[in-house]
């Protein structure tokens, strides 16, 4: 399987992650942790037995302590303010906002990484803009008003998904499953101070293990993997597969 296909296999799953995200009752930060630890439990769980996999952990994490952990941070924080924002806003705001952040994603590895872009490239970023803009005009900027709310926080997940198919250029190394579980033992760590202090609500678990094994383990897996043979604008403009299967998968 090439790294377009599993990208753009990574996307079609991801659509459908807002409707088990409700189907969980859980608030946006118990989605989030639920997905990032108990992902990490099961990728141990399978590669725990390799020596030689743990035995590579620690010169890997010396050698590479700046963008791992900084992947990990984006992980968790990109999906808290998702999740957050579809308690707030409908899941169609939500994503619609959120797929900027294929667009900030271009520009950041346009402007940082080196990476060239086309007169197209330049189109989409615009007409992406300009889809935001209207988006917000029909808002009013009120911190009161839960849509509004919803809508910021989406953005603000946009931007934290935005740096990790950037910061995953310095990973591509890393094999796939190794980088997954990484990931999301960092997300772990930084997501479990607040979860003991708040509250999550009651998990419907037949949801929480589908957003765990499909959604968080399958998917990630794919995406990280293959981002080692695509470039982020590429990457990017694939990303537009989730909000299609949004669409398809919405009730």
């Amino acid at each position: 399987m090439n790294g377009r296909i599993k990208i753009a296999t990574a996307m079609l799953i991801w659509g459908s992650v807002g409707i088990f995200a409700r189907f969980s009752n859980l608030s946006g930060l118990g989605v989030a942790f639920f997905r990032v630890s108990l992902g990490a439990l099961l990728l141990l769980a399978i590669l725990a037995g390799k020596n030689e996999w743990l035995q590579s952990l620690p010169p890997l994490l010396r050698a590479r302590w700046k963008p791992l952990p900084a992947l990990g941070v984006s992980l968790a924080l990109n999906w808290v303010f998702l999740f957050t924002a579809f308690n707030y806003t409908t899941i169609a705001n939500a994503v619609l906002v959120y797929y900027i952040a294929p667009i900030i994603a271009t520009v950041i590895s346009w402007r940082f990484l080196g990476e060239r872009l086309s007169l197209k490239s330049w189109l989409l970023i615009g007409t992406a803009f300009t889809g935001l803009i209207l988006i917000m005009s029909g808002q009013n900027i009120d911190l009161g008003n839960r849509d509004f709310v919803g809508i910021l926080l989406a953005l603000t997940a946009a931007f934290f998904y935005a740096l990790i198919p950037n910061l995953g250029r310095f990973l591509r190394g890393i094999d796939g499953k190794t980088l997954t579980f990484l990931q999301l033992a960092i997300a772990s760590l930084v997501l479990a101070p607040f979860m003991a202090v708040s509250g999550v609500g009651e998990p419907a678990w037949w949801a929480v293990l589908v957003l765990v094994g499909v959604h968080t383990v399958l998917a990630l897996f794919l995406y990280m993997d293959g981002l080692k043979e695509v470039e982020v604008n590429e990457a990017a403009l694939l990303s537009y597969l989730d909000p299609m299967s949004a669409w398809c998968t919405r009730f």
